[in-house]
């Protein structure tokens, strides 16, 4: 098999500057804010799966994220009727799903709708770029820090986002700020040197902490948090952390435990641990403790004590300290929960680090990947060209060519370099200068087509050599293309006859567009889809908006649609949304088909088998099924084997999720399953094999060569030992079901003997054969017999794209 390797794709992930958790009232989830304007939300469930990807764009950095939950209600007793409607009223609170804020440099405050990942409302900031953000813990006010120096409060209570009022005005700008646990008193960081304390009723300084101050320069303090007991905790740009008591705001203790700047706080719920990190990349881990207290002596020479008892007294210590990035680190965030305990980190190297919060800092840590989950690539293997999804446009290149083997696959040593005839090359580039980030973009099989699409819009080019100037491409952009109803999308595939366009919209549509008739201007909509919107099965058959106007669904059922699978044949459509809804569609008919099983874990992607109607489904447990499309139900190897009781271990407890299949069109009952730091090669015609197998190819091969190795020197020990007991051995000896004759006073003997002291064991079947040979893969599939394409990242590509990280020189070094 011939594997190119790609490595020319320039894609750069963006660097991490908030995490925060959702408040524990509401299910586990996660939040990431890149410096692109992306917000990631990832769910610790499943060994951390990505859920969603807001969009960003351009100047819309994300410096500061909250999440809100409210739970309690804001109305006065009077207003309820009855205990049985308040009740109510709460639980129906408590269900709702939690609110997700976000701000940056460009002042703006925006709610985002988690289900079209799309600005629900915006407010400005009234103050210039928002530097930190957070809610009060009845999550009913939300407060920013800005530029001007002054925080202002926004009411976010029953849904609202609208201005409350602004604190007394600083003359420095506000860095970061925390509330106390009855939310009347708040706590500022600044950038001269201060450290305030607000009255939250008044919205004025009740008292003022300083921080040191170097050659005269002010000391920004980069982030405050306040404990439960009321302690303050502040970090600041000279790499201390210190303690300060939250009445009288004197200092308890400092640590110098950094060598620069100290970006990032995170503490624990009981308020005695605190974790710290910021430009020299350790993670600090304070607890508070007791110690025994100094010994005092007394007047007669002995020491004192309090009922024979030494004395203690409790005081903050450094408990340890690990270095988990390369790059400083911007944001930390803390789950104590027993179904997360989880200390998370990320910074300007790209990468989330995920260590257990409570055995910190032993146990190891687990580095998330930074390749994109979301598939961003998309080939046409007839032409063997390759576009890639890049923030503000799309990059296409054509695959290069190997020269024909002299001798089968099977013959080439593995690893072997192949020499190029053609070397890949870049045909085309196209940047759009719209504010939104793309969130999906296709190429057609046939390399005429391109769809881009963002959370407002869809847009179609045609792609068509130059008639006069060969190898010159001629791009057009179909200006009558509708789009449909004017919004984006987060999903689009061509069907392989590249005569549709499927669109999978940011309301939660599914449509299908006819672009045969593109010459004349026409691109009629056949089908819509309603079923990620909880229609139950309701579709409307023609394009017609009016029609279309009460096609609204269940709010509670609306749901982003973040897979779609079209089959090889180009009649049956499949479509996937967080909640693990899978919908089948019939392109012949335009018919919805079939509603598959809800299944336990989440989806990680969606592929259909090219030469039969099986869709394969992977899980983010590891565990993938296959389902027959047109008997609307499982495979039979699937029925059999497709259970976290039968898939090998090994393979279920890799941690990297199944982010794509591959079929290879010279083994047509074979599949790749692949995920970022493997591949792996499965059967269909075999059972899974022996559960507690070694799958790695490679570790495999070493166990088998030392086994080998172990059982030819325990066959010369034994024909040794045969030798000297006179025992004259057979020619089938070798074999290992030998019979030897023993000759004796008493006459001849025969016997049987085994070359081997243990039993010929029986060879252990294995059918997941796991590859871990290549980087993190961003894309893996064939566009020929035995030719797969494989794009990897390597991690040095993004390092040489980072600015230098920091380094202290030692004495002597």
């Amino acid at each position: 098999m011939e594997v190119h390797r790609c490595r020319f794709v320039d894609y750069i992930p963006s660097a991490i500057n908030a995490l925060t958790f959702a408040p524990n009232t509401t299910r586990p989830v996660l939040a990431c804010g890149r410096a692109n304007g992306d917000i990631e939300v990832w769910n610790p469930k499943n060994e951390w799966t990505l859920e969603k990807v807001i969009p960003g764009g351009k100047n819309t950095s994300v410096e500061a994220l909250a999440w809100a939950h409210q739970t309690t209600l804001t109305e006065d007793e009077d207003f309820w009727d009855s205990e049985k409607e308040k009740q109510a009223a709460i639980k129906k609170l408590v269900k709702t799903p939690p609110r997700l804020f976000s701000a940056g440099l460009n002042a703006v405050v925006t709610e985002w709708d988690l289900t079209t990942l799309k600005p629900k409302r915006s407010v400005d900031s009234h103050g210039g770029a928002v530097w930190c953000m957070a809610t009060n813990h009845a999550n009913t006010i939300l407060a920013v820090g800005c530029e001007d120096g002054c925080v202002r409060l926004f009411d976010i209570a029953d849904g609202e986002l609208a201005f409350i009022r602004s604190f007394d005005k600083q003359k420095t700008r506000i860095l970061s700020l925390a509330w106390s646990q009855d939310d009347t008193v708040m706590v500022t960081g600044s950038a001269n040197s201060s450290i305030y304390k607000w009255n939250v009723e008044l919205g004025r300084v009740v008292s003022r902490m300083t921080v040191d101050r170097v050659s005269g320069e002010d000391t920004l303090v980069w982030s405050v948090k306040i404990l439960s007991n009321g302690t303050v905790v502040s970090g600041d740009s000279l790499g201390h952390v210190k303690f300060w008591e939250g009445e009288s705001t004197t200092m308890i203790q400092s640590f110098n435990a950094h060598g620069a700047d100290v970006l990032c706080l995170a503490t624990g719920k009981d308020g005695n641990t605190v974790f710290s990190s910021g430009v020299d990349r350790k993670c600090n881990q304070y607890r508070f403790v007791d110690q025994p207290a100094p010994k005092k002596t007394g007047k007669n020479g002995k020491s004192g004590s309090i009922n024979g008892k030494s004395a203690t007294i409790a005081k903050w210590v450094l408990a340890g300290s690990r270095r988990f990035h390369s790059h400083d680190v911007r944001a930390l965030a803390l789950d104590e929960s027993r179904n997360v305990d989880a200390l998370v980190s990320g910074g300007v190297d790209v990468s989330m680090v995920v260590c257990p919060a409570a055995q910190f800092p032993e146990n190891n840590q687990r580095r998330l990947t930074y390749v994109p989950q979301r598939p961003i690539i998309s080939i046409s293997k007839s032409k063997r060209l390759m576009l890639c999804r890049q923030e503000h446009g799309v990059k296409v290149w054509r695959i290069g060519k190997s020269a024909a083997p002299v001798q089968p696959f099977s013959e080439i040593e593995i690893g072997a370099h192949m020499e190029l005839i053609e070397p890949q090359q870049a045909i085309l580039e196209m940047n759009f200068k719209d504010d939104h980030n793309l969130t999906a973009a296709a190429l057609s099989e046939d390399g005429h087509w391109i769809a881009v699409a963002d959370t407002e819009e869809v847009k179609l080019f045609r792609i068509d050599e130059h008639p006069s100037k060969p190898g010159q491409l001629v791009v057009k952009k179909q200006k009558s293309f509708p789009g449909v109803r004017g919004t984006g999308a987060h999903y689009l595939s061509f069907t392989p006859d590249s005569t549709r366009l499927v669109v999978a919209s940011t309301d939660s549509h599914v449509a299908i567009v006819d672009i045969t008739q593109w010459e004349s201007g026409n691109f009629d909509i056949l089908r819509k889809f309603g079923q990620h919107r909880g229609t139950g099965g309701k579709d409307n058959a023609s394009m017609d908006v009016d029609e279309d106007e009460g096609l609204t669904g269940d709010e509670g059922q609306v749901e982003t649609i973040v897979f779609m699978a079209v089959s090889a044949d180009g009649q049956w459509l499949a479509t996937g949304d967080l909640k693990n809804r899978i919908f089948v569609f019939n392109l012949d008919t335009l018919q919805h088909h079939a509603t598959l099983p809800v299944f336990d874990a989440p989806l990680t992607a969606l592929h259909f088998h090219p030469y039969s109607p099986t869709l394969v489904i992977p899980t983010a447990s590891n565990v993938f099924y296959l389902f027959n499309v047109e008997t609307r139900r499982l495979t039979d190897w699937s029925r059999e084997f497709s259970s976290d009781k039968h898939f090998p271990t090994k393979f279920l407890g890799l941690k990297d999720k199944i982010q794509g299949v591959a079929f290879n069109p010279a083994r047509k009952n074979t599949l790749l399953v692949w995920g970022a730091n493997y591949i792996c090669h499965v059967d269909l015609d075999q059972g899974v094999g022996d559960r507690n197998a070694i799958l790695n190819v490679g570790k495999r091969k070493r166990v088998d060569r030392a086994q080998d190795q172990l059982r030819k020197q325990q066959r010369e020990r034994r024909m040794k030992k045969y030798a000297d007991l006179g025992i004259v051995p057979m020619p089938e000896l070798e074999s290992g079901k030998a019979v030897v004759v023993l000759e004796g006073k008493k006459g001849r003997k025969v016997l049987a003997a085994s070359t081997n002291r243990l039993e010929e064991e029986k060879e252990e079947e294995i059918n997941f054969q796991l590859l871990h040979k290549f980087q993190p893969l961003m894309f893996v599939d064939f566009i020929g017999d035995n030719s797969l394409v494989v794009v990897e990242l390597p991690f040095i590509k993004i390092l040489s794209s980072l600015p230098p990280s920091y380094y202290r020189a030692s004495y002597g070094t």
